[in-house]
């Protein structure tokens, strides 16, 4: 069929005139598989791509075929003709006595696992408690990590969260829900020992489409441990096992729940010679939550 390239042309320009700026990279790649699955003509190629860069103004358009070239050519797999420059600069951490610093990258997990601007009540995600702080107050720490997802332990001077993130298409976020370290108001990083446990609790992956075995729930335990603690040994009453992740004095472990009820749970902490250097034992009611959350 007879292509009228002069008409196609002042089409896509009257349309990427009118259009809205669409995203950059979505954009690309959706051009890269276009080109990748069809033949075009070298001319109808170099139209289209014209076009949609002067309505991105953020799309860089390079090694494309002659227009004067009317043959019908394959673009190849490795095709690299459209570059997407890079987006803004993430904003960096600033410091906080006490805490881990954070890479910009870990930064942006914090405010994204705090999506109303910091910590909210368990019953209503839209419900900020501005006691609790703001989610800058907050930084990462240590993060748990399986086949099925994450949870991170994300704190401040006073409290942390746990944050399990929803997985795109699959399960959707956990909530925020504050708690003062060692459960007791105002909260303090201070403590006695070589390892104090924080929480001994539950988060749910609660999935866009559950499987047979429901939405999977998993056991989390965290809290703090002294410098020289290079290892933190968990242990529940129902038999599992797994050591927690250790970094800059604070750890999170975590396994998938295979009972009706949450069991106890021992944690121990060695030191580099594998010594134990604290232990606690047969742990219930670390239950994430402020009691002032309730005004």
């Amino acid at each position: 069929m007879a292509v009228d390239e002069r008409a196609i042309g002042e089409s896509l320009r009257r349309m990427a005139a009118r259009a809205e700026p669409p995203d950059a990279a979505d954009l690309a790649a959706s051009v890269l598989r276009s080109t990748v699955r069809r033949r075009r003509t070298g001319w109808a190629v170099t139209a289209a791509t014209v076009a949609a860069a002067v309505a991105v103004g953020a799309v860089a358009v390079t090694n494309l075929p002659d227009p004067a070239d009317r043959t019908s050519a394959a673009v190849e797999p490795g095709f690299t003709g459209l570059t997407v420059g890079p987006g803004p600069a993430l904003p960096a951490a600033p410091p906080i006595e006490g805490l881990p610093a954070n890479t910009p990258e870990q930064y942006k997990q914090v405010r994204d696992c705090m999506p109303a601007g910091g910590p909210v009540h368990n019953m209503d995600p839209k419900l900020r408690i501005s006691q609790h702080g703001v989610a800058e107050d907050f930084r990462l720490l240590a993060e748990a990590r399986d086949d099925l997802g994450t949870t991170r332990l994300m704190g401040s001077r006073k409290g942390f969260v746990l944050c399990t993130p929803g997985v795109l298409d699959v399960s959707y976020p956990e909530r925020p829900v504050f708690t003062y370290w060692a459960h007791e108001t105002p909260g303090s990083l201070a403590f006695p020992g070589a390892l104090m446990v924080d929480a001994a609790d539950t988060q749910m992956q609660s999935e866009v489409d559950p499987g047979a075995d429901g939405d999977p729930v998993f056991m989390v335990v965290a809290g703090r441990v002294r410098q020289d603690v290079a290892r933190v040994a968990l242990a529940w009453a129902d038999g599992q096992k797994a050591d927690a992740t250790v970094a800059g004095g604070f750890f999170i472990g975590r396994v998938r729940m295979k009972t009706d009820r949450l069991p106890k749970v021992s944690v121990t902490a060695y030191g580099r010679d594998g010594k134990v250097l604290d232990a606690q034992k047969g742990l219930e009611g670390l239950l994430l939550g402020a009691r002032d959350a309730d005004g």
